[in-house]
């Protein structure tokens, strides 16, 4: 059976109502089990509430960093690089996947269960319950409206703009979306009581509204060769689909929806940055990233005005040691999707001055 998220009643009901009965492949049964799962989950989010209720009124969320970049760009890394620093709290796997009740259950969990890291189908990647993890998980499943809803519906992603650009959708929507975030970062913020570093690549299409909902966020931008971000997002979607999805999509569609989710996510970008006050932002290549980890990282924290990267500095470095070892994924495309990539994104690759990569893409003979 695939893999379920724990959706609220909410979010099941609206990501229930936009399955194509055409491409339905999940049985019965497992709808069923979203449906009572979500009740359940639904339950357990207003006994979380009500038990911290006094604790929820009274926390003020610090001012959070945003770690922007597309999908496959790198922004794991730099999010586990910033959670080295322990002044800043993160969202862990598990209060992502169990936002419902994460304040009630996350530190029994870890005291009943002692986890081995497994490796991320997508890039073998090593991640926990403990792990720093995307946020955008947790607002799905709260019931905030979210690209993520593709996951369980992929056919969302045949109408790319719908999908993931917030000027595109209904007026209140980014409003509910906006409330669902904060409640999380409050929950977050009564757990840990510490500034947030967020990293889901689905903020990047939000950068022009971020800076208006938190005035004193940082932001950071990644990015990455597209001719990698390209081959490898193909491989990401098409694993989360096998994991997620209740619905069938053919390599076509994946790979058109790549397509035209990057330039969307290249505009707002561009839109959102002249929306954020100066010394707020910073940008990073990952190629440059994985090359200097300490030096990049010393330079982002001059130009947020954050202090304490020598603080930070041994763990860091312990983390870099720990990770060094990674083995990159090695990517093959067709012609036919390079030259797809070079007509649809050239202009983008020529104004950040990439070429194709050699040394981590082949082309099919």
């Amino acid at each position: 059976m695939k893999q379920r998220l724990r959706l609220s009643r909410e979010a099941w009901r609206r990501v229930a109502s936009k399955l194509d009965p055409s491409r339905v492949q999940a049985s019965w049964s497992t709808r069923i089990t979203y449906g009572a799962a979500a009740i359940a989950n639904s339950v357990m989010a207003r006994l979380q509430t009500m038990s911290n209720a006094e604790a929820l009124q009274k926390v003020e969320i610090l001012p959070p960093i945003f770690l922007l970049g597309f999908w496959r760009s790198g922004t794991t890394f730099l999010h586990e690089l910033f959670c080295c620093d322990s002044r800043f709290g993160f969202p862990s796997t598990y209060a992502c996947m169990n936002p419902h009740h994460f304040l009630l259950s996350e530190k029994s969990f870890h005291k009943r269960v002692r986890s081995q890291p497994s490796l991320r189908p997508m890039d073998n990647m090593q991640f926990s319950w403990s792990s720093p993890q995307e946020d955008e998980f947790a607002l799905l499943c709260m019931g905030a409206l979210s690209p993520y809803e593709a996951l369980l519906a992929p056919s969302l992603m045949c109408d790319a703009e719908s999908l993931l650009d917030p000027r595109k959708r209904p007026a209140n929507e980014p409003k509910q979306w906006a409330e669902t975030l904060q409640l999380f970062l409050r929950l977050l913020t009564v757990q840990q009581e510490k500034p947030m570093v967020l990293k889901s690549p689905p903020h990047g299409y939000r950068l022009p509204i971020l800076p208006s909902l938190f005035p004193e966020a940082r932001f950071v931008i990644i990015e990455r060769n597209p001719y990698e971000v390209f081959a490898s997002n193909l491989k990401l979607w098409r694993t989360l689909l096998d994991m997620y999805s209740l619905e069938s999509l053919s390599p076509g569609e994946i790979q058109e929806f790549v397509l035209r989710a990057y330039l969307i996510h290249e505009q707002l970008l561009k839109e959102g940055n002249e929306n954020v006050p100066r010394g707020k932002m910073a940008r990073v290549r990952y190629e440059d990233l994985t090359a200097n980890p300490l030096l990049e990282m010393r330079r982002i924290y001059s130009e947020l005005g954050l202090t304490g990267f020598d603080e930070a500095r041994p763990a860091l470095e312990h983390h870099i040691g720990d990770v060094t070892g990674h083995k990159r994924n090695r990517f093959v495309l067709s012609p036919e999707q390079r030259n797809a990539v070079e007509s649809r994104w050239g202009a983008l690759i020529q104004e950040k001055s990439y070429s194709w990569s050699e040394d981590w893409i082949s082309l099919q003979a």
